[in-house]
């Protein structure tokens, strides 16, 4: 098993609730960690609870455990839709609006990890009969910026309902417990433009394309807000384990000029481009 730190917001209940059961699945044992109110380890994964919002965890390279190959945070995910789901995505800002950390700054991405958490998520989805639920990629949103190792979020969505219904708290926890027993999956990783928030030709990609799997994914309306050129290197290069192997564009959600800039960006850094 892959060395893993799992964290959460103390005051999240969705976070905090699904690592109590992830505790309870992995066995894990309570240990004395600087900085956690929480903290549990089992085999070579930590499990750890801080009284900060995840968004702000920027901290994460240093505790609950530095020698930790990569992060996975347990968290809720709140929008206005109240639209019911069950996310997986990469952190970062790529516009100028930061909800926490950095703006224009994106963390590392794994998108092998991201790809059995989903996969895993949609197989615990089913098994406890959360058919309201849908299963989702989000574009890169929101914070923490600065952990150099790589992270990944698993989210449930989106009102205090969903973040204290029990079964997607089970589901959370058996999909993570599943995805870090398993050697992560050989697959291409490829940066994604385009589409909305929840994009769900990159979420059909990512589960059903068995050589392809995503990191970074940059909605067409951060695209028309202004991403800068830097942050699309950074959706390409700040890519875990190699840079992303070529980009995939949702074409008909971009106008032509839009394309044409993000043609010279990908040329630039040798990375080819492919039009779904």
């Amino acid at each position: 098993m892959a060395k893993y730190s799992i964290v959460y917001s103390t005051g999240d209940p969705a976070g905090a609730g699904a690592s109590k059961h992830l505790i309870e699945v992995l066995k894990a044992k309570p240990r004395k960690c600087p900085g956690p109110l929480e903290c549990y380890f089992a085999d070579e994964v930590v499990i750890a609870g801080f009284n900060v919002d995840v968004v702000n965890m920027e901290f994460l390279d240093e505790t609950p455990d530095p020698e930790a190959e990569a992060i996975i945070v347990l968290s809720k995910h709140r929008a206005e839709s109240g639209r019911k789901t069950l996310s997986v995505h990469h952190t970062g800002n790529p516009t100028g609006r930061a909800w926490g950390g950095e703006p224009y700054k994106l963390s590392t991405s794994y998108p092998a990890l991201s790809k059995a958490l989903l996969t895993s998520y949609a197989k615990t989805a089913r098994e406890q009969g959360l058919e309201e639920y849908h299963v989702t990629l989000e574009a890169t949103h929101h914070g923490p910026t600065r952990p150099f190792k790589p992270i990944v979020f698993i989210e449930i969505g989106s009102t205090e309902k969903e973040w204290t219904d029990e079964r997607a708290r089970i589901a959370m926890a058996l999909a993570v417990a599943e995805a870090i027993s398993k050697k992560t999956p050989e697959c291409n990783p490829t940066t994604g433009i385009g589409g909305t928030h929840y994009p769900e030709k990159f979420t059909k990609i990512h589960l059903e394309e068995m050589e392809t799997c995503l990191g970074h994914i940059i909605s067409r309306h951060q695209i028309d807000e202004g991403v800068p050129d830097h942050v699309i290197r950074q959706a390409i290069e700040k890519t875990h384990p190699q840079k992303a192997q070529k980009i995939i564009i949702e074409k008909k959600s971009l106008k032509s000029e839009q394309r044409k800039k993000l043609e010279e960006t990908a040329k630039q850094v040798k990375t080819e481009i492919e039009y779904r």
